[in-house]
């Protein structure tokens, strides 16, 4: 299957150059319209393609192999990193994090919470 959902621009973070922007490249449930400017991503295996309506928002970050998928959504400066699977609705705002082997699905996550599994 190919990644009809967005691509990976050129636009690299600038703290983390090997991060870079992602672009709607369809309507993305009711927030995301096509040619939006989302966070960023290390690659397309850090946010789904397959699901209609995971995204990630504004200055957020996606690395490593953590994974943002089945309607789950990252916003503000909220960070994804090592391999946290954010899903099913899920939402990390604010300076929140998820690292490490963090598994969050249904929550929301925001202010400056640190989550983390092993």
């Amino acid at each position: 299957m190919t990644n009809q959902k967005y691509e990976i621009t050129d636009i690299a973070h600038e703290k983390y150059p090997f991060l870079h922007r992602i672009r709607a490249l369809r309507d993305i449930g009711s927030e995301v319209k096509t040619g939006d400017l989302g966070g960023f991503v290390a690659g397309e295996w850090n946010l789904s393609y397959e699901d209609g309506d995971s995204w990630i928002f504004d200055d957020a970050i996606a690395a490593n192999v953590a994974f943002v998928y089945e309607g789950a959504c990252l916003r503000d400066q909220a960070i994804a990193c090592g391999e946290a699977h954010i899903c099913k609705g899920a939402v990390l705002s604010g300076h929140a994090r998820a690292e490490d082997h963090a598994h969050i699905e249904r929550a929301v996550v925001s202010g400056s919470a640190q989550v983390s599994g092993t």
